[in-house]
């Protein structure tokens, strides 16, 4: 579920370094570079990532620059895979196996022969594949350097730390209440702090 929705969850970031006086001129030629571009389907690549439009997973163009939004970055980090469940795919080898052991009147074949027919079966069956598309909505505000993203899978959000740093040359530290806390504290404050130790206020 995305961030412009009803419902969200998501995970609270801020970013740690200095924002550049001309990031829309720098942010905006990254953001084009690290674009999502659709899986090849002359290739057997498996996945795909990359920003589009927020209001729109099918555009990676920017042509009107739409993530500037008066002091705020927001986009979609896109996901595409495309996967073959294994039984299909063993049971596709295991034909194009017969059918060579036949036309080459062998009984077996070898382990190189037994690879290239994997691989070429993969490919083929890969082209006849649509890959499965999953967008995950980031809404950085430039002023107080905090970042929504609207997942709170480790893998998920892990992949959008990496492109993020490609893309910002950023270091993102992850907001939780205790990290919260201490933004709004002082030093004294602070102390008493790290002096918590947890309590049951359930009576036994």
């Amino acid at each position: 579920m995305g961030l412009i929705s009803s419902s969200a969850t998501f995970t609270r970031y801020q970013t740690k370094d200095h924002v550049p006086s001309n990031y829309k001129e720098q942010y905006s030629k990254e953001i084009h570079r690290y674009a999502f571009r659709e899986i090849d389907e002359n290739t057997d690549d498996e996945r795909s990532c990359g920003w589009v439009n927020i209001m729109n997973i099918l555009d990676n163009e920017f042509s009107g620059e739409e993530f500037f939004k008066s002091g705020f970055i927001a986009l979609s980090l896109r996901i595409d895979t495309r996967r073959i469940p294994s039984h299909i795919l063993k049971h596709y080898c295991r034909k194009a196996e017969i059918e060579k052991k036949t036309a080459m009147s062998k009984d077996f074949l070898s382990k190189a022969e037994r690879q290239d027919i994997r691989d070429m079966v993969k490919f083929q069956l890969l082209k006849r594949v649509i890959p499965n598309s999953r967008t995950f909505d980031m809404i950085w505000d430039i002023k107080s350097s905090q970042i929504f993203f609207s997942s709170v899978n480790e893998a998920i959000c892990t992949e959008f730390l990496e492109l993020f740093k490609k893309t910002f040359d950023q270091n993102l530290e992850l907001l939780f209440p205790y990290t919260i806390a201490q933004s709004a504290m002082t030093d004294e404050e602070k102390i008493l702090l790290e002096n918590i130790t947890p309590a049951n206020f359930v009576a036994p």
